[in-house]
């Protein structure tokens, strides 16, 4: 990685270099811890003198509490960043239950036959469904429950 040099920082402090070089170095600092450093000890107490002339008395104070602020507000990130993962989560788990269903049932071995477009192989999809499932099994089942009932209800006696 490339780093400047003390000498260069104190251009750059001056203001004597090209406004894209100024522009480079900005955007070097923010990553760049050495240089970071490098720039920091260009600083002097003349400097900080000049700057409390621009900065406001409660500079510090203000300041302090923005980080304070920004702290809160990561941990509120952090907590809604595993809240999402265990709602990702979920979600993957149930589209894989899904994806499961229905290639368990043929779904996709149908569509990527393209039966959608042919008529013919609908028709044979759905024989077969019926062959597997026969329609109508949930009313047989009433009709069946209820006779053994009322053949319950008999062999018992009335409950009246």
């Amino acid at each position: 990685m490339l780093h400047y040099d003390r000498r260069e920082w104190l251009l750059y402090k001056a203001g004597l270099l090209p406004g894209e070089i100024q522009k480079a170095m900005e955007d070097h600092l923010l990553i760049c811890d050495t240089c970071l450093d490098n720039y920091l000890a260009t600083i002097g107490p003349e400097d900080e003198a000049l700057a409390s002339v621009y900065l406001s008395p409660d500079f510090t104070a203000r300041v302090t509490r923005k980080v304070a602020n920004l702290r809160n507000q990561r941990k509120g990130w952090l907590r809604r960043e595993r809240n999402w993962a265990a709602k990702a989560f979920q979600f993957y788990t149930i589209a894989a239950a899904i994806t499961l269903l229905l290639l368990a049932g043929g779904w996709f071995d149908f569509i990527a036959a393209g039966a959608i477009h042919s008529p013919v192989r609908l028709v044979t999809l759905m024989e077969n469904i019926e062959q597997k499932i026969p329609f109508g099994w949930s009313e047989r089942l009433v009709e069946n429950a209820s006779d053994r009932l009322e053949g319950f209800i008999k062999e018992k006696g009335d409950f009246k």
